[in-house]
């Protein structure tokens, strides 16, 4: 599962960069899921 960024028009126009992190190999998780960061050039 891959979680998720809601950001409206203008906040989404100011990011910077994102990245799904998750780990090199399956078994090296601890979680299903897979974070997503943003940065934002606030």
């Amino acid at each position: 599962r891959i979680d998720y960024q809601v950001a409206t028009e203008g906040i989404a126009a100011r990011a910077l960069e994102a990245k799904v992190e998750r780990a090199p190999s399956y078994d090296k998780r601890w979680s299903d899921h897979a974070p997503v960061t943003v940065a934002y050039d606030l």
